[in-house]
């Protein structure tokens, strides 16, 4: 276990605002090389691995950035505006700190409030400023500050509660999801199967699922999964209508751009029951995944969405539970397992 969280701690640690994935696609490309048959990247710079060579296509995907944001212009007085790089929360940016990526280096920077800003339920993301520690506009561009640079949160890993299973940082949303894919590569690769499994991780999902949509044309699976995090409500003051951090992985039916194809989402409950793994299933009241790409591929795609419980999602600090990304792995590797070409013709038959 520790071993596996230093490593999802490395994973989450490192920045990649859309549109600037670099680092994260380094990272699985290598992590990926023991275990895949190849690999390859779309023009827009998706990760695409391989396992197997003959069978249905079965694609998991996680994508690889995170939401952050890109200098806007800078202020005579030095302070840096900016603009959401996907849709960043305006309650979990105040205060926080931040890196600006720039061509001459990285700069720190922080965001905090402004004179009687304190009195505002929460100002506009235009509202707000990070300050570098200039008196000017000249010192901020001598630091390499320039417009379009990326901002990105710093990551503050911590393991909490009981055990340490309770795990923040920024960028959950969706390291995870790359994560399990990889994972069940690695189990694929012990156990055998009788299909092509396809580990994905995508560019640019928080700004529009972009690089969904160049990997479903690149790839043209025959069955589709979105891994990614789902909404957990059991927070002080939640609902409990949805999900619960260390319950099990989230099967989802729907969110607001994606319908769950019935026969697969009945399939996994199947699967997770006859194995004994931990689920939960749920619906998605806001948001949308890159399976609402997938499903457009290959002259349409059934598509399930596999979601690891989250609180506080599009902040620095967000939260999972280590049991629900384990039991991720072991519910994917199970079902890909028994997509066999026959099961997978039938999920497809209408």
């Amino acid at each position: 276990m520790k071993k596996e969280i230093a490593f999802l701690k490395e994973l989450t640690d490192l920045r990649a605002t859309s549109g600037n994935e670099g680092s994260v696609r380094e990272f699985l490309r290598k992590a990926y090389e023991p275990v895949a048959d190849k690999t390859e990247t779309d023009g827009l710079g998706s990760l695409i691995a391989y396992h197997g060579e003959k069978g249905p296509k079965i694609l998991a995907a996680g994508h690889m950035d995170e939401v952050g944001f890109m200098v806007r212009s800078i202020t005579k007085d030095g302070f840096v505006r900016f603009s959401r790089c996907g849709f960043f929360f305006v309650c979990g940016a105040l205060s926080q700190h931040f890196t600006i990526e720039t061509e001459k280096g990285d700069v720190d920077a922080i965001c905090s409030l402004g004179p009687g800003m304190e009195d505002k339920e929460f100002p506009k993301i235009e509202d707000l400023a990070l300050d570098i520690g200039c008196k000017s506009e000249e010192e901020a561009r001598e630091l390499g500050v320039r417009i379009g640079d990326f901002i990105v949160p710093k990551g503050h890993f911590e393991a909490l509660g009981k055990g340490g299973k309770y795990l923040v940082n920024k960028a959950w949303d969706n390291r995870i999801g790359c994560a399990v894919a990889l994972r069940v590569m690695e189990n694929l690769k012990k156990t055998g199967h009788k299909n092509i499994f396809i580990g994905a991780g995508t560019v640019q999902e928080e700004v529009g699922t972009r690089g969904a949509a160049t990997l479903a044309e690149a790839v043209k699976p025959d069955i589709a999964f979105s891994v990614d995090i789902g909404t957990a409500d059991d927070v002080c003051g939640g609902k409990k209508e949805e999900a619960s951090l260390g319950k099990g992985p989230e099967l989802t039916f729907m969110d607001n751009m994606t319908i769950s194809n019935r026969k697969l989402i009945r399939f996994a409950v199947e699967v997770a029951e006859e194995c004994g793994i931990p689920y939960q299933t749920s619906i998605m009241k806001r948001g949308g995944t890159d399976a609402s790409k997938f499903q457009f591929a290959n002259a349409g795609t059934p598509v399930l969405l596999v979601n690891i419980p989250c609180r506080y999602a599009h902040t620095p600090t967000t939260m999972i539970h280590y049991d629900d990304y384990v039991n991720a792995i072991k519910l994917m590797t199970e079902i890909v397992l028994r997509l066999d070409e026959k099961k997978v013709k039938e999920i497809r038959s209408f």
